[in-house]
């Protein structure tokens, strides 16, 4: 009977649903040179945060930084974006700090939709996504600057070859009766 009890457990651990909180789904207003901050407190257990942000009113972007107050390090910086979406692993249970930064419009306010939820208990997703060519890209690049260096190559020798061949070229023996044919 216990046997089947730690079965089912399992079972029920296994397949259950990894458990989600929408901490906040607001439209957030914050003045020009201004900055609103969250407290992320997570005590005991990890965690990913999901962040998701757009700017609904004229402006530049905002910047958004999550911060470690007990680390005392940067976890994510967005830069100054108009909208963006993002994925923060929270590998330690800590008290993070999120803050939305509108430190670049020097008038007025901006509007800014924002979405932050906590994903517990679910495989953390990859942080960031590889950039750069794809590897045919890669071999066209390759073949581009190969195909560039032969024809530059061929170029210097088709210009320098009659000066080359004049000075390091085989030369005519001198022979005295040559000599006397050219004095005529």
């Amino acid at each position: 009977m216990r046997r089947l009890g730690f079965v089912s457990l399992f079972a029920v651990l296994v397949c259950a649903e990894p458990r989600r909180v929408v901490l906040l789904e607001d439209l957030v207003r914050i003045e020009a040179l201004g900055a609103r901050t969250y407290e992320l407190p997570l005590p005991q257990q990890k965690a990913a945060l999901e962040l998701r942000w757009s700017v609904k009113s004229p402006g530049e972007g905002v910047r958004i930084v999550v911060f470690d107050r007990q680390g005392s390090r940067t976890t994510f910086d967005s830069g100054y974006a108009r909208e963006g979406s993002h994925r923060v692993k929270l590998d330690q249970a800590r008290v993070y700090q999120l803050t939305v930064d509108n430190r670049q419009q020097t008038a007025g306010h901006m509007l800014i939709d924002l979405r932050l939820e906590l994903a517990f208990g679910e495989p953390p997703a990859p942080v960031s996504v590889e950039r750069g060519p794809t590897p045919a890209r890669r071999l066209g690049a390759i073949a581009a600057s190969l195909a560039l260096f032969a024809m530059l190559v061929t170029y210097a020798g088709v210009r320098l070859a009659p000066a080359v061949w004049a000075r390091w070229g085989p030369r005519r023996r001198q022979t005295p009766d040559n000599d006397d044919l050219r004095a005529v």
